[in-house]
């Protein structure tokens, strides 16, 4: 049997099954055995209707008097998709703090070569001093790209890693 991941539909439709049978629950819902089978595969994108799962989850509970299962499967994919936009909108800033440290540089970059471009064209050579400003401005603005893409790595691997726990 192919595991089933805890809290997932999949295997709540199996522990419907096991409870109800395969052939109660295709009575239920008015399916075939093969298909209320395929919904509990997880490998199968297939998975009943709202109408279907209200049915199955209202046969479980008279059967058992306890908790259904697929209600309990739906806030389980409700609760983690909410979730995981919450971490999306954790990472957004850090992702426009690198945009904005990016397109510095190349404003900066691209304003200094016209300004190179330009003093060429005068055929006038930059002192060692406005050099050494030029590219301390680069540097800064470097150091900055450099410093927002290690927050936004930070941000990325504990959402890694929280993710991976749950």
């Amino acid at each position: 049997m192919k595991p089933r991941e805890a809290g997932t539909f999949e295997a709540s439709l199996m522990e419907l099954m096991d409870i109800l049978g395969v052939e109660r629950c295709a009575t239920v819902v008015d399916r075939s055995t093969s298909l209320v089978r395929k919904w509990s595969d997880p490998d199968n994108n297939i998975l009943p209707s709202l109408q279907q799962a209200l049915a199955l989850d209202l046969e479980y509970v008279r059967e058992t008097n306890s908790a259904p299962p697929l209600i309990h499967a739906y806030t389980n994919a409700v609760e983690l998709q909410l979730e995981a936009a919450e971490e999306v909108q954790k990472i957004l800033p850090a992702l426009l703090a690198l945009q904005t440290a990016v397109n510095l540089l190349v404003q900066k970059v691209a304003s200094d070569c016209v300004d190179l471009q330009r003093a060429k064209v005068e055929r006038q050579e930059l002192s060692k001093a406005e050099r050494q400003v030029h590219w301390q401005n680069v540097l800064k603005q470097t150091d900055m790209v450099m410093r927002e893409t290690r927050n936004l790595l930070i941000v990325i691997s504990f959402w890694q890693r929280k993710s991976d726990r749950a």
